[in-house]
């Protein structure tokens, strides 16, 4: 039989932060996609590096 301190131990170690890596991934594709807008706001403008 387990006590709880073992189940709460093996729960922990299979912890998968599913909803972080989302929320990081979704953060990233938004600045990208404002990085890009900028860029070609920039260029339409004339505007060099």
């Amino acid at each position: 039989m387990t006590t709880e301190s073992e189940h709460d131990s093996e729960a922990q170690g299979e912890f998968e932060p599913r909803g972080t890596v989302a929320f990081v991934a979704a953060f990233v594709v938004v600045l990208l996609l404002m990085w890009f807008s900028i860029y070609i706001i920039m260029l339409s403008r004339g505007t060099t590096i």
